[in-house]
Parts: C-alpha cells; structure tokens; sequence
C-alpha cells in the first residue's frame, strides 16, 4: 500500500467522526485524493492493518511529548491576560486567520452561486472575498461577475492589507450565507440537452432517424439538441475536404492543444486529412508539448468547433451532424 492508501485505511478505520475532524484539516487536493482511495480500497488483511495501524502508533509513540498549546485554550488565556481584541490579533498571527480558514471552505461551493451572492455585496467586500480564497476559485467567481467591474475588484484586491474587524465580522456573516445557500442546492444537476447531444454523437445506430422522433416531439428542442452537437468528436466524421477547411483556419498550437489525449482513431483521421509533411509537423509539435492539463486541451477542441461552426454558418462549410445513408 502506497502512503495514501495508508492513509485513507487509517481514516476508515477511525469511523465517521474521527475521518471528519482530520480531513477538515486538509486542502481540497489532498481531501479529493483520500476521498478517491476511501472510495476504492480493496478489502485489506488483517496484517496490513495491523502493520498500517502499527506504524502510525508507532510515529505517534516518537512525537508524542507535552502536547502543544490548542488554539482554544490559549485564546482563553490571553482573553484573561491581554482582553479579547488584542488576544484575537496575537492567536491570529501563531495561528494564522481565523477567517481564511473560514473562507477556504468555499472552495467547494460552486463559483456561478458564490458570484450571485457576492452581486448584491459591495465591491470592497466582493475583493476581500476573491482575495481570501485560492487563486483557482478566485479567478473562476471572477468570470461570473460583471465584466464592468472585474478590474475594480483586482485593483481593491491588490491594494488589501490588514483587514478592520468590522470588515471580519461582515465577511464572516457572507461565508455562512454562503454555505448555507450551498448546502440547501446541493442537488445534482443534470444538463439535459447536453446529455442527449452527447449520447448521440456517441450512439452507434441510426442518430438521424432518432433526431427525426425527437423533432416530431418537440421542435424546439431537437434544435437545441443539434446546436450541442458541435462536438470535437463529430470531425471525425467529415469529410477530407471538409477538414482542410477547418484545420486550414486553426493555428498550429491550438490544433497540437486539441490533438492531446484524443481518441487515436478521431486524432489519425483528423491527421490523415493533412499533407504529409504538414501531419508530421503537427504531430511533433503534439509530443513536443509534453503533459498538457485537460482544461487546456478541452478549450482547444472547443474554439476549433466555434471556428467550424461560424464557417458553416458562412456556408463555406456543410458540417455533418449525422453519418450520411448510403445505398447499394
């Protein structure tokens, strides 16, 4: 068993409560992590237990001397010796802020729900929000709120220091409102003329037939459903003329972006589509970029299907949704 694995044994066996406490502790990549290895440990042996067990024992036994203070009982201290406000900046700067801990929480709450509640907050406040959380949720809560005043709030950002206690208590009010909105929309959500876009790109039958009953349902919808389907996947269905024309019209580095991690299928027609050398050139650059992250190469694919949407849209192209029937 590697370390996590470890790890998420020890969890399991310390029951609900224990897991909960320890894991509220960590940051959201390793509570993602120890959540997918709990999920999908085998059974263990009773001596892999033991020996896991056994070595974190074993660990604990080496450190364990005069424990060190809680944060509780030297806030209690202080309050005695110092008054709560002075004592609340000193446990704050052992410690760290109370009110980033607070805030990191939200990391977990989707960015569109954190942005609609921040809409109805002051800018200044909206800035101390984005500049407490990671950078990563920051940046995607920033794409939700109006255009017309993102560069006040990084402006508000950058100029943050010290924060007043007032500022503290309001922001603390917005997190549990926050989590509290959250927690009461925790329902899973499905986008359903996506879905059905998706399933019929993938589906192996007759897609034509079937958006043909869809249109005798609903009109409306059967278009909705075809506009989704401007899929990458679907290139790979065009024909050879057509595909010159889209690659023709994408840059080098953006078709090597969407080129990473395809089907080896979809990405040999897309490939066999071009010149020779200018296939070998592509497929270069793609090995050249190494391990690229998904979000990189999922946008790719996506501004290459916008260009081939607008193209046919200029009837310089006439994509095909739907393999064209043949007969004998």
């Amino acid at each position: 068993m590697d370390n996590m694995e470890q790890a998420a044994m020890l969890l399991l066996s310390m029951g609900e409560e224990g897991a909960a406490k320890v894991m509220a502790h960590l940051d959201r990549h390793d509570v993602e992590h120890l959540s997918y290895k709990m999920a999908r440990l085998s059974s263990t042996t009773q001596q892999e237990a033991e020996a896991v067990l056994n070595r974190f024992f074993g660990r604990y036994e080496e450190q364990a001397g005069i424990a060190r203070a809680s944060r509780t009982y030297l806030q209690k201290t202080l309050d005695l010796a110092l008054g709560d406000r002075v004592a609340k900046s000193l446990i704050d700067s052992i410690y760290g802020d109370e009110i980033k801990t607070l805030v990191k929480r939200l990391e977990w709450v989707d960015a569109k729900l954190l942005a609609r509640e921040l809409l109805h907050e002051h800018v200044q406040l909206q800035a101390v929000m984005l500049g407490l959380l990671p950078p990563e949720t920051a940046a995607q809560v920033l794409q939700h709120l109006p255009q017309i005043n993102q560069d006040e709030i990084l402006v508000r950002i950058a100029q943050l220091g010290e924060l007043d206690r007032d500022v503290v208590d309001e922001l603390r009010q917005l997190v549990e409102r926050c989590m509290l909105m959250a927690m009461e929309k925790s329902h899973t959500q499905v986008s359903g003329v996506r879905q059905v876009a998706d399933i019929l790109n993938r589906f192996e039958g007759d897609r034509e037939q079937l958006m043909q009953l869809i249109r005798m349902h609903d009109r409306k919808l059967a278009s909705e459903v075809a506009d989704n389907m401007f899929d990458f996947i679907i290139l790979g269905r065009q024909k050879p003329e057509v595909l010159q024309e889209i690659i023709g019209a994408v840059d080098a580095e953006t078709l090597a972006l969407a080129l990473k991690g395809i089907d080896t299928e979809l990405k040999r027609t897309l490939l066999g589509a071009l010149p020779k050398r200018m296939s070998s050139a592509i497929e270069t650059q793609v090995e050249a970029l190494g391990a690229v992250p998904l979000s990189q190469a999922n946008e790719a694919r996506r501004q290459i299907m916008e260009i081939a949407k607008d193209m046919m849209a200029e009837g310089k192209i006439e994509l095909q949704l739907f393999e064209e029937q043949v007969v004998e």
